[in-house]
Parts: structure tokens; sequence; C-alpha cells
């Protein structure tokens, strides 16, 4: 976006951001009210409010009043002042998802990947597209306030991905790649910011302690504690797909044994269900299923078998479930969450089997159980939980960095 449009290098400046992220929050407001709300003296709103209008970011609207004199005027944000790029990058799709100044979702592409997940390739399709989709809905290029890319893995604040076991990447300088093709600002997150979403479409639980665990392509887990999303000294809090569960259990991307990870997500799924057909094993997953099959597609087949009683899938099930509630305990003895939520492709299918099981397993494993209460409930952020999540970052970002 234009460096004049929000920017923090004054004190003048700051106070836009300030008063953005107050419309951002509260909605439609009056000048008088952003003077409380911040603090500033009436003149000084006035001469913010002129920039910000200047610049295309608010809009005015007159309230009807019955009285003589000047009308009330509430203040919002432009939805069309600027706009947020949303990418996610997983091993079959890159998504991209273009949001308004609200964070509202405008338009959205996906792109299939196929077995090759080597980062050039990857940067190639995913820099056509996203010229792409500027150029389609005809945006100027300074109105695009930034761009936020997400991807399960171990990333740095300067946009390194240390390593992503699903993509197979380490150690790559993604951010580097992209600002040396674009002059937006980039930013690279984990799969954490996935709870933003979810927050956005059940804003009653901004005020709980929550434990968002992901069974995907890889194993994930975020924390909010007070209304904050934690991240930890390296920002990797919550890591529980690598907490070793079977010691010189199966190889994992990160190149331990017996990780969580391992074990229970998509593609671990895949590939037990493949051996175990291998071997022999009898079930209607084999009618269904070869070696082309990907594994969000092997999980629906699974949960297809699981309803028609197939014995062999019923048992895949009580493997992810076993894991699962172990895990689940785990995160509750550990954080002390009010809400633990289920989100991926692996749980979904299978929720209210799978949180009656963990309620289950919470009364033998979690420490003063009787004593807690903690709502399980399923993922509804929907499948563009991380195109919205990372979209709401680069948004808080903006408008509360210094």
């Amino acid at each position: 976006m234009d460096k004049n449009a929000i920017d923090s290098r004054s004190a003048g400046r700051r106070n836009e951001k300030m008063v953005l992220a107050l419309l951002e929050k509260h909605g439609p407001i009056s000048q008088s009210r952003i003077c409380q709300l911040t603090r500033l003296g009436s003149s000084t709103v006035s001469t913010i409010v002129s920039r910000l209008r200047e610049k295309d970011l608010i809009q005015e609207h007159p309230l009807p009043s019955g009285k003589r004199g000047a009308k009330p005027v509430l203040i919002r944000i432009n939805p069309l002042g600027c706009y947020i790029i949303g990418v996610e990058i997983n091993p079959n799709t890159i998504r991209l998802g273009l949001f308004d100044f609200h964070c509202e979702l405008i338009e959205q592409i996906a792109i299939p990947l196929g077995n090759d997940h080597s980062f050039d390739p990857v940067m190639g399709l995913l820099e056509i597209n996203l010229r792409g989709l500027v150029s389609k809905k005809m945006i100027p290029p300074e109105k695009i306030l930034g761009i936020g890319i997400t991807l399960s893995g171990s990333v740095t604040p300067a946009g390194l991905v240390e390593l992503s076991s699903p993509l197979g990447w380490k150690m790559v300088p993604l951010k580097q790649r992209l600002m040396e093709t674009f002059n937006w600002p980039i930013e690279l997150h984990s799969n954490k910011v996935r709870l933003l979403a979810e927050i956005r479409s059940q804003p009653a639980l901004q005020s709980k302690n929550i434990f968002y665990f992901n069974i995907a392509d890889g194993v994930g887990s975020t924390l909010l504690i007070d209304g904050r999303l934690i991240h930890g000294a390296t920002r990797r809090i919550g890591e529980l797909g690598h907490m070793t569960v079977i010691p010189n259990g199966p190889l994992c991307g990160c190149g331990h044994r017996g990780c969580l990870e391992a074990l229970i997500s998509g593609p671990a799924i895949l590939q037990k269900i493949n051996a175990d057909l291998a071997d022999g094993r009898q079930t209607i997953l084999r009618r269904w299923m070869d070696q082309q099959t990907k594994p969000e597609q092997s999980l629906e087949f699974l949960r297809q078998a699981v309803e028609q009683r197939d014995r062999y899938a019923l048992s895949v099930l009580d493997f992810i479930m076993e894991h699962l509630c172990r895990a689940a305990s785990i995160a509750v003895n550990l954080f002390d969450p009010d809400v633990l939520i289920l989100a991926g492709y692996v749980s979904q299918p299978f929720f209210s089997y799978l949180a009656e099981q963990i309620r289950n397993d919470f009364a033998d494993h979690v420490y003063d159980w009787p004593s807690r209460k903690i709502e399980i409930l399923p993922s509804r952020a929907g499948k563009e939980a991380l195109i919205r999540g990372v979209a709401q970052a680069v948004l808080q970002n903006a408008l509360t960095s210094a």
C-alpha cells in the first residue's frame, strides 16, 4: 500500500492507525466518541478524520435528525479503502483470498498442486496468480495493504520457513523471494492464525481461554489466553504434533520418530491404510482407494466406511481416537483451557464420536476434572479459515504496529 496511507513514522500517523483500529473494533461511531475513546482533543481528532477522508480510508454518514443545525455524523472504515490478500499453501492447493478493509472475502481462487512441492515451482504458481487476481479486480497497487501467507510449519518473523513437514520445505526464504517480485508488505505466519478466523465466526469465543487442535496435513495447535494468541519464545508453543507418542515409531517429517503427527495426520492415516491394504486387510476401503488417493480423500472414504460399520474402518477410527484423547488430556493439564476446538479434515467428520470419547478420557486423565467446565466445539470457520485468519493478522498488524 502507498506508504503515505497508513504509516507510523510520525505521531500523527500513529494516531491515524489508532482511530482506524477503533473504527474496526467498534463500527460506525461519532467524532465525539472517538475523542472519548482516544482521549485526544477535538481539533486533533478533526485533523485525523480529515486526513483519513482525503486518503479515502473512511466514510461519513449523517444521521437523520429532527433538530435544526448540523446533523450528527457517524464515521466508519471505507471497506474499499484498501485490500488485503490472504494466501494458504498446503500440499494439495494454493488458496488465495482477496479481502476488503473489513476483512470480508471478496474473491478466492484455488490452484491445485501436483506431487511436486519444490519451492521454485510453487512460488512461480503463486506469483502468477497473485498478479492475475489483482489485475482481474483492477485494484490500484497502492491500495494493497499487504499480503499474508500461511502454511503448516515453523516460520520466523523475518519470513523464513524453517521447516514445513507437509511441504517438505526446510530453510526456504519465502518472504525474500516474494519481496523481489512485489512492492507490497509481506507477512509470513504459521497456521496458528486459523484461530483468528474462528473467533471472527464465533465472537463469544473472544473472552475464552481456548486450545485449538487442528488435525489435517499436519497436527498443530494454537492457544488463546485472556484474548491473546500465545506464541512462546520461539513461536512454537503448543507443538503437540511433535510430541513423542511411540518411541522409535514411524518417522516424522521433522526427522524424529513416533511423533503424534506421524500417527494421526491425514498423510499418516493414508500411509497406514495403504500399508494395511498391502498386507491383505479386508475392508470396503479396498474398492475405493488406489495409489492416486489423496489424504483428504482417504478420510472421506474412511467416513463412508465407518457409516457402513466396516470393521477395519472402525479400528482406524479408534486408533485416531486413542492418540487424540491422550494428546487432548495432556493439553488440558498443561494449558487449563475452558474451550477445546477440534478442527481439520481428520477430526471434523467424526466430531461427535471423538468429542464424547475425549470427555470420557478427561474423567480418567485430567487433574481435578470434576471442578472443570470445558466445552468441546467443532471448528466453524470453514475451508477459508486460513486465508481469513492470515488476512486478519495482516490487518491487525497494520493497525497496531508502532
